[in-house]
């Protein structure tokens, strides 16, 4: 048998998980010695401690599920050692890993990545594909190595097309499930201990950085119709596109980039039926959150704020 660990976080990598451990692994002698998640962090109103996707995955397959803050720490590292890996699969995991993690497993280390190398190295590439506009991404499987994202490559899916009104919740989803097939689909090739491996181009690598909050905020007098939209599609649902009506927090659900209609007045300001202007065409508001209340349609929330109307977004809350 071969002593494989996974290591992975949220949703998008629970189908690599069911992969690695599912009736192809098996027939090829692969058992999974355990997985590691990021610890249980808070969430929901009451702020309570909940697991990440993948441990509450693992924990119905019955498999040993360890969250070491960190795998620098000797700690960290020891609870890893201690699985004795002869291979490791990552998928979303959520840390930078040290060398001598790299090191440990005979087979290798073999990252998940979403996006086709060297395209869209770092922290978020579904949400990059679709803010570039991209027309295409898909997976790929790389060896890790110390440098970001710059191992050589031992699988790349086929391109798939990012439909123009797709969010990254969506194309995410779709990637996961592309990654646990190209994952299985490697894994003979990974067991022999000398894979072919395709080096990266270095000249066409692009890099994508991790998403902070703040990102989402629009600004109406920089920011196109164009840029708007994708922003939407690919910050739904995390951490969301919003403006600031006033003191209080808007967030666009959904939208829909305009050109050539009635693009008078000043950016962010509110128009008839919810078009704003932007720096470049119009956004019309299609469903929109009003801060402390649910997802509504524009129509519905301009009826019960009828002052919306002419008023103004602005990335930042009024001032007293």
């Amino acid at each position: 048998m071969t002593r494989a660990v996974f290591l992975g976080s949220p949703q998008w990598a629970v189908p690599s998980l069911r992969g690695l451990t599912g009736p192809e692994a098996r027939a090829l002698g692969i058992a999974v010695a355990g997985v590691l998640t990021q610890p249980d962090r808070p969430a929901g109103r009451g702020r309570h401690l909940q697991p990440c996707a993948v441990k509450s995955a693992a924990q119905a397959l019955g498999l040993p599920v360890l969250s070491p803050p960190s795998l620098r720490t000797e700690d960290g590292f020891r609870l890893l050692a201690d699985l004795a890996p002869e291979l490791a699969i990552v998928c979303a995991y959520g840390q930078i890993l040290p060398r001598r993690v790299l090191d440990l497993a005979p087979l290798g280390c073999w990252n998940l990545h979403f996006s086709l190398l060297p395209r869209w190295r770092g922290a978020s590439p579904v949400q990059a594909a679709i803010l570039a506009g991209d027309a295409e991404t898909g997976v790929t499987l790389q060896r890790i190595v110390e440098a970001l994202d710059a191992g050589p490559l031992a699988a790349r899916s086929a391109p798939v097309a990012i439909a123009p009104d797709e969010t990254a919740d969506a194309l995410g989803g779709r990637l996961a499930e592309l990654a646990a097939r190209l994952l299985v689909e490697t894994l003979p090739a990974l067991l022999t201990a000398t894979p072919s491996l395709t080096p990266q181009d270095e000249k066409q690598a692009t890099l994508c950085r991790k998403i902070d909050k703040s990102a989402g905020l629009v600004d109406w007098t920089t920011e196109s119709a164009t840029e708007i939209g994708r922003k939407v599609r690919a910050f739904t649902p995390w951490p969301g596109v919003a403006s600031f009506l006033g003191k209080r927090r808007l967030g666009l659900v959904r939208v829909e980039p305009v050109y050539g209609e009635d693009e008078a007045g000043q950016p962010g300001t509110i128009g008839a039926g919810g078009l704003v202007r932007a720096a470049q065409g119009s956004v019309r508001l299609l469903d929109v959150k009003p801060e402390g209340r649910a997802v509504m349609s524009f129509a519905e929330f301009a009826r019960g704020t009828p002052l919306a109307i002419g008023a103004t977004l602005a990335p930042v809350p009024a001032a007293d």
